[in-house]
């Protein structure tokens, strides 16, 4: 084994993306309560609003939970991995800055424009973090020799591009606009993005599969 602290580091990554696959999936169905509970106040129908907004809360707190663990597993596996990439050292300047825009909209939660601008450059900085953990992937695989694995990661990109646009766009639109119809708008275009996050995530896994697999055997 070639890379014994990248095969180790890019497992926990793997474990990490898996954790947070599910933790997606819980927002999107978190969100989809959301926007129904916005439309039912809206609508005044008081039912709807108080089963969907349980929904979305309880929803919302397992999401958390599952993220805030993918993160350890997520930071402990790009720590482990650079020691063999120097690629996974830029993306954990890029995660720790993401920790960090999370902290401050968490601090300027009655600032909506504040929070919107946080959660903007932390999508920006998971991008960023993703599309250097593949770098490194694909360094790695371009060292194994297996080009393959290499344009798998480089098909990647395009993918996740369009994805983050969509949540930037969101955040844009509650930014900018505010109010319960846009955060309407907001939810809807929000909804469309964490399909294609789930989609991102299904690519994203099978690419890590195979590189864990390439790692260990290489």
């Amino acid at each position: 084994m070639r890379f014994p602290n990248a095969a180790n580091g890019v497992k926990k990554i793997f474990t990490s993306e898996i954790l947070e696959l599910i933790a997606v999936i819980a927002t999107l169905i978190a969100t989809i309560l959301g926007v129904i509970t916005l439309a039912a106040a809206q609508a005044e129908a008081a039912g709807a609003t108080i089963t969907a907004g349980l929904g979305t809360v309880l929803l919302g707190v397992t999401a958390a939970i599952l993220f805030v663990i993918a993160f350890i597993m997520g930071l402990v596996g790009i720590i482990n991995a650079s020691k063999d990439e120097s690629s996974f050292k830029i993306a954990l300047v890029g995660l720790l800055i993401s920790v960090v825009a999370s902290v401050v909209a968490s601090f300027f939660s009655s600032n909506g424009t504040v929070q919107s601008i946080m959660n903007i450059i932390n999508e920006i900085m998971q991008l960023f973090v993703t599309i250097y953990v593949i770098q490194g992937i694909i360094r790695l695989a371009d060292q194994l020799n297996r080009g393959d694995i290499s344009a798998k990661g480089s098909n990647l990109f395009k993918v996740m591009i369009a994805i983050y646009l969509l949540i930037i766009i969101a955040n844009i639109i509650t930014m900018i606009f505010g109010g319960a119809a846009a955060s309407i708008v907001a939810g809807v275009i929000a909804i469309v993005a964490a399909v294609m996050n789930i989609v991102q995530y299904v690519m994203y896994l099978s690419f890590l599969s195979k590189a864990k697999k390439m790692l260990a055997e290489g």
